[in-house]
C-alpha cells in the first residue's frame, strides 16, 4: 500500500511540475488586466460604441439642414393652346369705350427657364429641437455603453475571484485525500494483523472516496469556471490549462454609503437623460407653431419663341428675386396639448422610477453589508474550527494507531473536518458576492 500510494504522490508531483512549468512561460493574469480585456474584446461593448457613433454622425446630419441650399433650377414648356386673357380697351387706346375689353394672348408656344435657386434657412425651431434630441440621444447610447461596461466589470470580477477560491479549495481537496489515504493505510494495516474490523475498513473507504470525489469535483469545478472566464474576457484562444491568475484579496472595512454615487448610476442617469429627451419632445410639440424663415434667391433667365430654337436672338430675358419668405402656422390639424401631456405623464413615471430605483439601491447596499459583515464573521468562526478540527485529526490518527481510540472517533472527526471545509468555501463565494453586490449597489464598482 505504502509502495502505491509513493506511485500515485511521484506521478502527481511530475505533473504538478510539468504545469508549473508550462505556466511559468504565460504571462499571469490580474484582475485589472481581466477586466481591460474583456472591455476591449467583448463585441458587445463594440456594438455599443458603434450605437453611440451612430448617433453622432445623426447629429452632424442635422446640423446640415441650416446649410445653404443651391439647386440648378431649369424648366421646359410646350404650349399648344396658349392662355387668354382680357384687358380694358382703354390700355390700348384712349379712343375706345372704357367698359371696352380686349382678348391678349399671354406667352408663346415654346418657353424655357434657367437658373440657380438659393434657400438659406434662418429660423425653425423644429430643426433646432431635433439637433438637442439627436445630443440626448448620444449621451443615452454613452450611457448604455457604461452599463454595459459595469455589468462586464461585475462578472469578470465575480469569475476571477470564484476561480481564486476555487484553487484554494482545489488545494484542499489534495489535502483531504492525503490525511484520509493515510488514514485508510493505517486502518488496512491493522485489518491485516485482524486488529480492525472489515466495517471500519469500509467506513475509511468510503471516506477515503468522498475525499477523492470532492478532489475531482475541484478540479472539474476549476476547469469550468477557467473556461467562463476565458469566455467573458473575450480571450477564449488561450489554454484553460496554462491560465494562472495573481491572488487578489478583498478589502474587509466598507465606507459609509455615498447619495451622490447612487443618483449617478447608469440605469439612473439614463431614467434623467430620457426625461431630458420627453422635455424636449415637449419643446418641439410647440416649436411647430413657431415662425419658419427663410431667405430665397434667384438668378436666371426666360425665353419665349413660336419654335423651338434656345439661340434666337432677343428671346431670352433675365430674371432674378431676393427675399425673406416668413411662414407661421395657426392651425396643424392635430391636438398637440392632449400629446404634451401624455409626455408629461411619461415623465412623471419616470421621476417615480428614479425614486425607486435610488430607494432600491440604498436597500441593496444596505443587505449587501449586512450579509457581508454576517459572512466574514462566520468564515472566522469556520476558519478557527477547521484549524482545531485538523489538528483533532492529526491527534486521532496518532491515537489509532496505538488503540487509544476507535476508529469510528477518527472517522467522524474526518468528516466533519470535511464537511467544515465544504462550509467554508460556500461561505467564501457568498462573501464574493455580497462584496461585488455592494460595489454594484453603491457606485463603486471598478471600470
Amino acid at each position: 500500500m505504502k509502495k502505491k500510494l509513493w506511485c500515485i504522490g511521484f506521478i502527481s508531483s511530475l505533473l504538478l511540475l510539468g504545469f508549473f512549468k508550462m505556466t511559468a512561460q504565460n504571462p499571469v493574469w490580474t484582475l485589472d488586466k481581466a477586466i481591460e480585456a474583456a472591455q476591449k474584446n467583448r463585441k458587445i461593448i463594440a456594438s455599443l460604441e458603434k450605437e453611440y457613433k451612430i448617433n453622432q454622425l445623426k447629429t452632424k446630419e442635422l446640423n446640415a439642414k441650416y446649410l445653404p441650399k443651391v439647386a440648378l433650377n431649369y424648366n421646359y414648356q410646350y404650349n399648344p393652346i396658349i392662355a387668354t386673357s382680357v384687358l380694358p380697351a382703354e390700355a390700348f387706346s384712349s379712343h375706345q369705350p372704357s367698359d371696352g375689353m380686349i382678348a391678349v394672348k399671354l406667352g408663346a408656344n415654346y418657353s424655357q427657364s434657367a437658373g440657380v435657386l438659393l434657400q438659406q434657412p434662418l429660423l425653425d425651431m423644429s430643426v433646432s429641437k431635433l439637433i438637442a434630441e439627436s445630443k440626448l440621444q448620444e449621451k443615452l447610447a454613452a450611457l448604455n455603453e457604461k452599463e454595459a461596461r459595469l455589468e462586464l466589470t461585475y462578472e469578470v470580477s465575480k469569475v476571477y475571484l470564484n476561480i481564486v477560491v476555487a484553487e484554494e479549495q482545489e488545494k484542499e481537496a489534495v489535502g483531504d485525500t492525503a490525511r484520509t489515504a493515510l488514514s485508510l493505510e493505517t486502518i488496512n494495516q491493522k485489518y491485516k494483523y485482524k486488529r480492525a474490523l472489515k466495517a471500519d475498513v469500509n467506513d475509511a473507504k468510503v471516506t477515503h472516496n468522498i475525499a477523492v470525489q470532492k478532489y475531482r469535483n475541484a478540479v472539474h469545478n476549476l476547469l469550468v469556471l477557467k473556461q467562463y472566464f476565458l469566455y467573458v474576457v473575450g480571450n477564449e484562444s488561450s489554454i484553460v490549462s496554462s491560465l494562472k491568475l495573481e491572488k487578489y484579496s478583498i478589502e474587509e472595512s466598507i465606507p459609509n454609503l455615498d447619495d451622490n454615487l447612487i443618483e449617478a448610476l447608469p440605469q439612473i442617469e439614463i431614467l434623467k437623460t430620457q426625461n431630458e429627451v420627453l422635455e424636449n419632445k415637449k419643446k418641439l410639440e410647440r416649436a411647430k407653431y413657431g415662425p419658419l424663415i427663410n431667405v430665397n434667391g434667384y438668378l436666371g433667365a426666360d425665353q419665349f419663341t413660336e419654335s423651338m430654337n434656345p439661340f434666337q436672338q432677343n428671346s431670352w430675358y433675365g430674371n432674378s428675386y431676393i427675399g425673406v419668405s416668413l411662414k407661421l402656422p395657426f392651425s396643424l390639424g392635430e391636438n398637440t396639448a392632449k400629446r404634451i401631456d401624455q409626455l408629461r405623464f411619461q415623465q412623471n413615471q419616470n421621476k417615480d422610477r428614479i425614486t425607486e430605483d435610488i430607494n432600491k439601491s440604498k436597500y441593496n447596499v444596505l443587505n449587501a453589508v449586512t450579509v457581508y459583515a454576517n459572512v466574514l464573521e462566520q468564515l472566522k468562526t469556520v476558519s478557527e474550527n477547521s484549524k482545531l478540527t485538523s489538528e483533532i485529526v492529526m491527534i486521532y490518527q496518532d491515537r489509532y494507531q496505538f488503540d487509544q481510540i476507535s476508529f469510528n472517533e477518527l472517522n467522524d472527526k474526518e468528516i466533519q473536518l470535511q464537511n467544515m471545509e465544504l462550509f467554508y468555501n460556500q461561505l467564501k463565494k457568498q462573501l464574493i458576492v455580497s462584496w461585488l453586490d455592494w460595489k454594484k449597489a453603491a457606485g463603486k464598482l471598478v471600470q
